[in-house]
């Protein structure tokens, strides 16, 4: 259950570190860059409209969430495994 309440702090840091580089950097258009599309995959909605950034925060957080909830059960299976069957 930590581990997958990290995963969303994760995901909610990653939009606030890139809410910050807008802020720090107004005439620079993020919106369209590949890094920001994969690192923050709430930010897509921007692109059809506009939306506040608690918004992309709390939608990026659940989809961080919901990774989380799908790949930590495959690293703890790794985890089990024998050495020799990595």
């Amino acid at each position: 259950m930590l581990r997958i309440c990290l995963w969303v702090l994760i995901g909610a840091a990653v939009t606030c570190f890139w809410t910050l580089v807008m802020m720090a950097a107004p005439g620079l258009n993020i919106g369209h860059w590949t890094v920001v599309a994969i690192t923050v995959p709430a930010s897509l909605l921007w692109r059809h409209g506009p939306v506040t950034y608690y918004t992309v925060m709390f939608l990026n957080a659940a989809i961080y969430g919901l990774a989380g909830l799908a790949l930590e059960p495959l690293f703890r299976l790794r985890r089990q495994l024998p050495a020799g069957q990595h």
